[in-house]
């Protein structure tokens, strides 16, 4: 626990102690909806995932984490009380779940690989076009409404439930098509075959298109959710041309988003923290109406090219890490000068807050939005 004070940043504590981080939090409530009418930008989260945790608090084993619920939890707990203490957040689950439904990727036979130090990853299922259709017709033949919900996950669904726990809603969004797409195959194989074997990929794209639908249908009948919504993360959409993002990627998000987030009140998020300018026109046909895409992307072209976009970001996740406190806040002024009017501009990191930042930066994160973002 002691090497969680290697990334505390005592002298970003230093200069953000005027900083009453319940008050900002209040005043954030009040900043969140779209236009100039509210006291300053919304801070969009300071929260981050488990890249962040295994640095923070120089966590011993991943493995042991992804695999020991108790220890799991106790981690948390641990992180909970510091980011409390400073940011009054709680970031994780104390008591997390043991099992999880089934996903797009593992319709295809992709599963997680797990690695001393690293977290989880997808293994490609095959480099053979041969064996990936007949992958494809297994996929085909199941039946995702029953085989979505494991016998554990109902179990411990149900042990919940009985408990009084609050039980999450789920199929409310998912991993991106580019991004699942480049995880069931290598993404040079997949980028490849988008060439070689478009005929299969067509394929491959139908199958995926279905795969979502009827995988969210269920979850969400299951779980009792009717959100009008659906969130995408889709880092790997930066790989495909805008010819192949159109014919591979946009048909599977145009079915997702008709059925689940029906314009014009539901809401279309898609965060992409990659170089992924070519898609921008693409992200607006599709009617995406809040983004968080990486920082090589100029926030004023993000603005010009969605204009009705709220832009979660656009602060370049390492200058946060690395940075000096003038380099952060002149940062922050300058992004607001550039995509604040109007007021859809929420600050953030410009994709995940990346392991390594301490909680005094984002303490002074909090700071500069606070006194640098106002509309009054």
């Amino acid at each position: 626990m002691m090497q969680a004070m290697i990334i505390m940043d005592p002298d970003f504590l230093e200069l953000s102690r005027d900083l009453d981080a319940e008050s900002f939090w209040a005043e954030n409530s009040l900043c969140t909806r779209p236009g100039e009418d509210k006291p300053r930008c919304a801070l969009a989260s300071v929260t981050s995932d488990d890249h962040w945790l295994f640095s923070f608090l120089g966590v011993a084993s991943t493995l042991r984490y992804y695999r020991d619920k108790p220890w799991r939890d106790d981690l948390h707990r641990q992180a909970n009380a510091l980011l409390w203490e400073h940011l009054r957040v709680r970031a994780y689950d104390e008591d997390s779940w043991e099992t999880a439904p089934k996903r797009i990727e593992n319709l295809f036979g992709c599963e997680f690989a797990y690695h001393e130090g690293g977290t989880p990853w997808f293994v490609p299922v095959t480099s053979d076009p041969a064996e990936f259709a007949r992958i494809l017709d297994r996929a085909e033949a199941i039946d995702i409404e029953s085989w979505c919900l494991p016998e554990a996950y109902l179990a411990e669904w149900e042990r919940r439930k009985a408990a009084g726990g609050k039980m999450p809603h789920l199929g409310t969004g998912s991993r991106g098509p580019a991004t699942a797409i480049t995880s069931v195959l290598d993404p040079q194989v997949a980028l490849i075959w988008c060439i070689d074997e478009p005929e299969l990929m067509d394929r491959f794209t139908r199958v995926l298109t279905q795969g979502y639908l009827r995988l969210a249908r269920r979850l969400r009948a299951f779980s009792g959710c009717d959100w009008k919504g659906w969130w995408i993360t889709d880092d790997n959409c930066c790989l495909f041309n805008p010819k192949q993002y159109r014919r591979f990627c946009m048909p599977v998000l145009r079915a997702v988003l008709e059925e689940f987030a029906p314009l014009p009140d539901a809401s279309r998020y898609q965060h992409s923290d990659s170089a992924m300018a070519h898609h921008l026109d693409a992200q607006r046909e599709l009617g995406i109406g809040k983004v968080n895409y990486g920082p090589e992307i100029d926030p004023r072209v993000i603005r010009a090219r969605m204009p009705e976009a709220v832009i979660d970001g656009h602060l370049p996740p390492f200058l946060l890490r690395n940075g000096s406190p003038e380099d952060i806040r002149a940062r922050v002024r300058s992004d607001f000068a550039a995509i604040g009017a109007g007021g859809r501009l929420n600050i953030a990191t410009a994709g995940s807050i990346p392991a390594g930042t301490g909680l005094g930066r984002l303490r002074w994160l909090m700071r500069c939005v606070r006194d640098e973002t106002r509309y009054r």
